[in-house]
């Protein structure tokens, strides 16, 4: 069967990226082979960044620079004024909160944090403060980057497209036929017993840590890292917060919010604290995250919390000494792209990168007519979206009182 372009990978950037292709008019179909958003995506704090925490230091990143844009991007989007229409997303705060320890180095960082940025630090009053950190020693501020529910853009994007997803088997899913000259001819996928078999002008991977194990099987290897990190879980008497606790020119701990399934609310820890938290045990990184919370939050009661940890890696192409990418990746090999979008917030570049790509390098025009690109396969089943890392979790651990370990920690340098 003729296609346009076989996307391998269900994540924010392959789902996108299908989005945007089929509306310009390409015949094109993703292959996922767990769940849509699994790994990277489904983990996301969900904060649409505008760069804000790659400026601490004081001056405009090139990561800054890069994602300046996105908030705006996303905005569209999610309240139905532009392509995606995302409208029918969870959109779980439309700010975020800063605030400050009382040291000077996050005085003069978070000055300098506002720099030829879209989205700015807005100074509030003590009025305006939410509870949580009224007695906050430090100045506080409001930030305008959006943070939603990723399962729920994920729902959005399946629904828009799901006659184009396609379920394949966890392993030998995927079989690539290559010329010669590297090109890839053909791609048989399969579930269960069933086959079939594509032919497809370009192929697409974005599959996170899965492009590693893809791109040996296509043949061609390309330069991966992968950045770990163990995320935090807090739920109990919680109420809704998002929020950055910034330290000179790290982000201390980003804390977002979401509602269960069964109503509880749940936060997610991520930060400084989730990539100090690789070196520890769960223990460990429970007990270090409760003394975090007492310190920056002390209006926070703590004694019916309980907590959970859970690891998941950031996939990335290979940067010098390991470095993050400032924007999103697309190498191509003949008619092979492999992506890493590197952040949520960056799948609308990776996407257009892309389909640049595509077009002008690949020469590859679209074969259908735009907002007609419809396939149908009888009775071939459609990937779920992923469940959220909560609903996972068996062993919750009640909040202690006991100190923290006195073991120095070394801290981690976020503008890296």
């Amino acid at each position: 069967m003729d296609i346009d372009v076989l996307i391998i990978g269900g994540g924010i950037a392959g789902l996108w990226t299908l989005d945007q292709l089929r509306r310009a008019g390409y015949r094109a179909v993703l292959v996922e082979n767990r769940s849509l958003g699994y790994g990277q995506t489904i983990t996301s704090q969900g904060i649409i960044h505008g760069g804000l925490k790659y400026s601490l230091r004081g001056v405009l990143t090139a990561s800054a620079n890069e994602i300046r844009e996105m908030p705006t991007i996303w905005r569209e989007c999610l309240s139905g004024q532009r392509e995606p229409n995302l409208s029918t997303a969870i959109v779980r705060s439309h700010c975020c909160y800063l605030w400050q320890t009382d040291s000077l180095a996050s005085q003069a960082g978070m000055w300098g944090a506002s720099i030829q940025l879209r989205v700015k630090p807005e100074s509030i009053s003590a009025s305006q403060r939410p509870e949580l950190l009224q007695q906050s020693r430090g100045a506080v501020y409001r930030l305008n980057e959006q943070v939603v529910s990723p399962s729920s853009v994920l729902q959005c994007l399946k629904e828009r497209n799901q006659d184009a997803l396609l379920m394949c088997n966890q392993e030998q899913g995927i079989e690539f036929s290559r010329s010669f000259q590297g090109t890839i001819n053909s791609v048989n996928i399969r579930y269960r017993e069933e086959e079939l078999h594509f032919i497809p002008g370009c192929v697409v991977m974005t599959a996170g840590v899965g492009n590693g194990q893809l791109n040996e099987a296509a043949g061609q290897k390309q330069p991966m890292q992968r950045r770990p990190l163990q995320m935090v879980l807090v739920r109990g008497n919680l109420p809704m917060f998002q929020g950055h606790c910034v330290d000179g020119a790290k982000t201390r701990m980003t804390i977002t919010s979401e509602v269960t399934t069964t109503g509880d609310v749940v936060w997610q820890l991520g930060g400084q604290i989730a990539e100090l938290g690789v070196s520890m045990s769960p223990e460990q990184l429970v007990q270090h995250a409760e003394n975090e919370l007492r310190a920056i939050l002390p209006e926070l009661k703590m004694d019916s919390l309980k907590f959970a940890t859970y690891q998941v890696d950031r996939a990335e192409k290979q940067s010098r000494l390991g470095m993050r990418p400032d924007s999103p990746q697309v190498l191509m090999h003949k008619n092979l792209l492999t992506c890493w979008p590197t952040k949520l917030a960056f799948a609308p570049r990776a996407a257009e990168m892309i389909e640049q790509k595509i077009s002008s390098e690949l020469n590859l025009k679209p074969s259908l007519i735009p907002g007609n690109a419809s396939l149908s396969w009888k009775d071939w089943p459609i990937p779920e979206v992923a469940k959220s890392p909560w609903e996972l979790v068996e062993n919750w651990h009640q909040s202690t009182e006991v100190p923290e370990s006195s073991q120095p920690i070394t801290p981690v340098d976020h503008a890296a």
